[in-house]
């Protein structure tokens, strides 16, 4: 069983006996059997009609429509034979203690581990501030190592809300102060990096919701984010140790001055892009996006493999490379 990405302008999807038929204008593009599909996912424009839905229905082929620029999933037919199962796994293992402090402490260790990689890599660019670097790398370096001795998702949060504002911290000390970078600041933004960050981050958040629903999970039900209302908890454990990666990029942007703090404006004690920032943002960040989705696709997998070994059911948690119609 596997799942089918279409993202190609201008196709119609037809059926044709037992698989699926493409057609780019009148020529037959290709065919899929339906019972080798565990869900299609579809974004941009595509033909089809009422039959196609239904015969995927019939089959239990799940359906994502993606639109918007964040991509959310607007339209979800789960594949009830394999998800039910998956589901139910996801939610007896949230309330599992023990497997929901390993699966915490595995991602935060792999955000530290990133976070330490960005500020090693800061000594490059700023040689001047290489004692600073250095006092910031010695703590996120004690913060990994502590990460393997808590005994609650409690302690694990104080350390890595610690490290957090070390790791900021040493930001302030070492990048330019034309940036006006003084910590992370979320609620609003009050500088151009962390509006761009707190931009990166929700990009980044429903791409990962996207992923889930494409392995068949359940995005509200996460492990070390606790359930909340309206908020996709699987999502935000997951996006953590992908938050690095926004973050060095970022750097980048600013360094190449691809982005530039003229792109941004302060309103109503908020720092907001400008409309031109967001064009150029908007064009940087799917084009780098290519380049995490691995990375998500991966973070999605592992998880889904942590799920089959505290599962019963072994079978539900088989899972296919993506199929890529482009």
């Amino acid at each position: 069983m596997t799942t089918l990405f279409v993202d190609r302008k201008g196709l119609r999807l037809a059926v044709d006996g037992a698989a699926l038929a493409f057609y780019d204008q009148d020529e037959r593009k290709g065919t899929i059997p339906l019972k080798s599909l565990e869900r299609v996912c579809i974004r941009g424009d595509l033909e089809m009609n009422a039959s196609v839905l239904g015969k995927m229905g019939e089959e239990g082929v799940g359906v994502i429509i993606l639109s918007g620029r964040k991509k959310e999933p607007v339209l979800f037919m789960p594949s009830l034979r394999v998800d039910a199962q998956r589901r139910l796994a996801q939610y007896e293992a949230s309330k599992q203690e023990e497997f929901c402090l390993q699966q915490s402490k595995k991602w935060v260790t792999q955000k530290l581990t990133e976070q330490l990689t960005v500020l090693t890599n800061l000594e490059e660019n700023y040689p001047e501030h290489r004692l600073s670097i250095k006092h910031g790398v010695e703590s996120l370096q004690l913060a990994i190592e502590n990460t393997q001795k808590v005994i609650d998702k409690m302690s694990l949060r104080g350390i890595e809300g610690a490290s957090a504002a070390r790791y900021f911290g040493t930001w302030s000390k070492v990048l330019p102060p034309y940036w006006q970078f003084n910590g992370r600041t979320k609620r609003p933004p009050l500088d151009p990096l962390n509006a761009t960050m707190s931009l990166c981050y929700t990009l980044l958040h429903f791409e990962l919701v996207r992923e889930i629903h494409l392995i068949g999970l359940d995005p509200f039900i996460g492990v070390y984010h606790e359930a909340e209302y309206s908020r996709e908890s699987l999502a935000c454990d997951l996006v953590e140790p992908l938050r690095p990666l926004c973050d060095a990029w970022i750097i980048e942007l600013f360094q190449r001055k691809e982005l530039r703090v003229d792109y941004f404006t302060m309103f109503s004690d908020a720092c907001m892009m400008g409309k031109a920032g967001r064009a150029l943002f908007y064009q940087l960040y799917d084009d780098q996006a290519k380049q995490w989705r691995p990375k998500m696709r991966q973070l999605c997998r592992d998880f889904l493999q942590s799920l089959r070994q505290f599962s019963t059911e072994k079978n539900a948690f088989d899972y296919v490379e993506q199929m890529i119609l482009e």
